[in-house]
């Protein structure tokens, strides 16, 4: 019988064996009655999905006050995603009134005829803020996929003192050297000098339809740790640098689909 055969083992380990395996038994049954200490009621779920869904800015430490149960705060993050529900940061978005909405629909039929050929010269240039260190400011909310460009899980964007900015173009086959500089560029010279030479004319509050958005997202997601704002610019320039083509060329591939999802959404944000 297995249970003979356990007890003859047991008995044949040595002492120093046997309290290792008793005293793993034993954490073992402490460990579980932490576990059982930790479960809630069917209210106190309720009472957490409950803060998620009236304040999705809600952080873990004020469910666990509100609620009043002594509770690791994986414990909150574990009952809230059986709700669907994820910890994300707030979409950086643009307001877009119906003056615009109607600008970038005009904008977008008037090129709905454009093939891949035609989109292939065109030159895209594009700001980016880098945020030296992890912690951009950013406020997390608690949404659900396809939530993303809800009212209540958006903000408007802010820029730490820690920060410079990068400008660049991507074409199909080539790309600019990217520039960084301390500070913002004014309007007036960021059109001038930059815009009006090189690219085609583009809708105001458009972020959505430029490439170069999502070149800005890889490299932000590779960003070494950097120790000074001179370090973060050197960073930015080498993977700009290093960016594979193909990536550009995907993004640029993609206009087709970014025109006809807007245009489908009536000039309204798109899921770019």
């Amino acid at each position: 019988m297995p249970g003979k055969r356990a007890r003859r083992h047991f008995s044949q380990l040595s002492e120093f064996e046997r309290g290792l395996i008793i005293g793993m038994k034993t954490a073992g049954r402490v460990a579980g009655q932490v576990d059982r200490s930790e479960k809630t009621t069917r209210t106190e779920d309720r009472r957490i999905l409950l803060q998620a869904f009236v304040d999705p800015t809600v952080t873990r430490s004020t469910i666990r006050a509100d609620v009043g149960v002594a509770m690791v705060p994986q414990t909150i993050s574990r009952h809230l995603a059986e709700a669907n529900l994820k910890s994300k940061c707030h979409f950086g978005a643009l307001p877009v009134t119906p003056e615009y909405r109607q600008l970038r629909l005009q904008w977008c039929q008037a090129r709905s005829m454009w093939n891949v050929t035609d989109w292939q010269k065109v030159v895209f240039s594009d700001e980016s803020r880098f945020v030296l260190g992890t912690d951009d400011n950013r406020v997390r909310v608690w949404r659900r996929p396809g939530e993303r460009y809800n009212s209540p899980h958006c903000s408007t964007s802010h820029c730490p003192h820690s920060s410079c900015n990068g400008l660049g173009a991507i074409a199909y086959d080539s790309r600019s050297t990217l520039i960084m500089m301390r500070g913002t560029l004014t309007d007036q010279h960021y059109v001038d000098d930059i815009l009006r030479p090189h690219t085609l004319s583009w809708p105001a509050r458009s972020p959505d339809f430029s490439p170069v958005e999502h070149v800005w997202d890889q490299l932000k997601r590779q960003m070494p740790s950097c120790h000074s704002v001179h370090d973060l610019g050197l960073a930015v320039q080498d993977l700009w640098a290093h960016l594979p083509q193909d990536n550009i060329r995907c993004l640029i591939n993609s206009m087709l689909d970014r025109v006809a999802a807007c245009i489908a959404a009536g000039g309204g944000p798109m899921c770019y």
